[in-house]
């Protein structure tokens, strides 16, 4: 009876110092989860009707009113070690490398935040503002004077965030989500066309950060989806499409909650539905059928949030920005640029397109590519990819990060190029050509990308250990 007695009291004695260790690691894994401080700022970036060209399509457009508001908002992050970060996104196509650097100088300067710790993002919504230099004008010229407007907002709501700053947590999940678009690479007679493609490559890895603050707003989501938002036809109003919607619906079913969208390895994807006559599936074109393609979104990261635990993210912030060089292929015909110029349609972008590289040759050896990343402790990495990144992209980098999670913001800083991967340059399409020239590139880009992109990941990777 004695020996039961005794076994029974070291049990009691033996759970409580497990109990008193768990509660130990507990109380270490909040302190190190609210180690964190977090602000927040936004700005409204919509212009007026017809201030300036709509971006995204080769063709004339003006917005003649809004069907709902373009923002750009600011999250600043404070490690434990002072260390503040910036995520500054934007509804517009994408951002201008000058820009970029002009804003990074500006925060730098006035908060002495280092570049490698301040990362743009556009949502690449396609009825936003041109204000791009280095880009075919038959996209959409630039208005200086609102890109002087939109570097003022973005600015101001970046002094906002870091003024905002306040003790957090910060939490990461990601859920796999395929509920509103494909892949529009379609092969067909041995070419590729625009067209659904739902057995082609299609990232649906979508990342969750879930920011819990001590004042108002006291909840911040940011949600990444890679998906082209390019499902509103022609409609001639200003819109962040589904991105905007999606961030609406989370405002709408979460108390005090500011709702953040960035975009992923979407480059070769596109919003689709099933037509009901057909019951193929088709690329949306209606500013409806969008705006329920963001709420999908939005209730599948709500039932997430509402029956998965989340990740704390704890540790410091390292980061750091490596420039590399892509490799351009066979240079575009001189003589073929001048026939287009010369002898093609003055309604087409192609021509003009043409024309404006005859105006402004680009005599570059090669492409500047920047690579930004994010690492969190020992768990979570953070890739800011430049360019229209394809998909398959995505799942690469995520396996190239080396912590157990990992998520992928593309059309991040400067948007020069689409980025396909090696498959996408054999088969050419758009991704891997004509868009290119829509760019301005002298050249599409070789094979030899992904080992390019690669190698400058890799050395970023090193440098942030």
């Amino acid at each position: 009876m004695r020996h039961v007695v005794m076994c029974v009291t070291c049990l009691i004695l033996g759970l409580g110092v497990l109990s008193q260790e768990a509660s130990a690691d507990q109380t270490t894994e909040r302190a190190a989860e609210q180690a964190w401080s977090v602000g927040y700022g936004e700005a409204d970036i919509t212009p007026a009707p017809m201030q300036v060209q709509m971006s995204g399509y080769g063709r004339e457009r003006y917005a003649r009113g809004t069907l709902s508001p373009l923002w750009t908002q600011a999250v600043a992050w404070q490690d434990e070690k002072g260390q503040i970060a910036l995520l500054i996104t934007a509804d517009i196509l994408d951002f201008d490398r000058v820009m970029v650097d002009v804003i990074r100088h500006a925060i730098t300067r006035k908060h002495a935040v280092p570049p490698e710790n301040i990362l743009l993002a556009a949502s690449h919504t396609h009825w936003g503002p041109a204000v791009r230099f280095q880009m075919s004008f038959s996209v959409g010229g630039p208005n200086v004077w609102y890109m002087g407007h939109l570097e003022d907002q973005i600015l101001a709501s970046v002094d906002a965030a870091v003024q905002d700053l306040c003790p957090a947590t910060v939490q990461y999940s990601s859920i796999d989500f395929r509920g509103i678009g494909c892949n529009r690479r379609l092969p067909q007679e041995g070419k590729i066309i625009f067209g659904a493609y739902a057995q082609g490559s299609f990232d649906g890895h979508t990342p969750i950060l879930r920011m819990t603050r001590t004042r108002s707003p006291r909840q911040i989501i940011m949600v990444g989806h890679a998906c082209h938002p390019t499902s509103s036809a022609n409609l001639e109003k200003w819109s962040p499409g589904y991105p905007g919607a999606m961030r609406d619906y989370l405002v709408a079913n979460l108390p005090d909650t500011r709702a953040v969208f960035v975009q992923g390895c979407g480059g070769d994807a596109k919003v689709v539905h099933e037509d009901p006559d057909t019951g193929k599936l088709v690329f949306t074109a209606d500013p409806d059928r969008a705006r329920a393609a963001g709420e999908k979104l939005a209730q599948s990261v709500l039932d997430h949030l509402q029956k998965d635990a989340m990740t704390p993210l704890a540790g410091s912030l390292a980061a750091t920005l490596v420039t590399g060089r892509l490799s351009y292929g066979e240079r575009w015909s001189q003589e073929e640029t001048e026939r287009q110029a010369y002898e093609g349609s003055n309604k087409t972008w192609t021509t003009w397109a043409a024309r404006q590289a005859l105006a402004l040759p680009d005599a570059s050896a090669d492409f500047r590519y920047d690579v930004q990343v994010w690492k969190i402790g020992s768990g979570f990495t953070l890739f800011a990819m430049e360019g229209e990144v394809c998909s398959p992209w995505g799942p690469m980098l995520r396996e190239m990060a080396m912590t157990e999670n990992a998520m992928v913001i593309a059309y991040a800083n400067s948007t020069s190029s689409y980025i396909p991967d090696h498959r996408i340059v054999r088969e050419g399409g758009y991704e891997a050509e004509s868009s290119q020239q829509a760019y301005g590139l002298p050249a599409p880009f070789t094979e030899n990308i992904e080992t390019e992109i690669k190698a400058i990941v890799t050395r970023a990777l090193k440098q942030i250990k």
